[in-house]
């Protein structure tokens, strides 16, 4: 690596506060903090604000952002790093698409251990039910 290569490298990785490196399979990325910077579907109709990226959470734990979807319908679920779905549900954002409301839960789950796993929001296609918009981050469940 050349010399203004590795100051680049630095450069970018002080501007976005944090350093990310492979969970390995199916795992979560490790981060040096959790983000404070919500997070964004492909194509920025769901947000998820809360929690943050890589947090440590407790039951019940506050899912929360704003959302334009069909309806106002936004899905959640939570899954451990094999897929399985710990806790799952949905709720309504205060406005449907083309507006942009906002929604909260407060989803229940129960874990023995610490465990990795994902928290999950989305919407699905009015034509055919496939998933059409989602955000998803790793978490630590306590």
């Amino acid at each position: 690596m050349t010399r203004r290569s590795a100051l680049l490298l630095v450069l970018l990785i002080v501007s976005c506060g944090q350093v990310a490196t492979p969970g390995g399979p199916g795992g979560p990325a490790a981060t040096a903090s959790p983000s404070l910077s919500p997070a964004v579907s492909a194509h920025g109709a769901i947000t998820l604000r809360t929690p943050a990226v890589n947090a440590k959470v407790t039951s019940p734990v506050t899912i929360s952002g704003d959302a334009s979807v069909f309806e106002a319908n936004v899905q959640w679920r939570i899954t451990d790093t094999g897929g399985r779905v710990i806790a799952a549900g949905f709720t309504t954002a205060s406005q449907g698409a083309p507006g942009r409301g906002a929604y909260s839960i407060d989803a229940t789950y129960t874990v023995t251990t610490d465990t990795l796993a994902f928290i999950e929001v989305y919407s699905r296609s009015p034509k055919d039910g496939t998933i059409d918009e989602s955000v998803r981050i790793p978490v630590t469940l306590r």
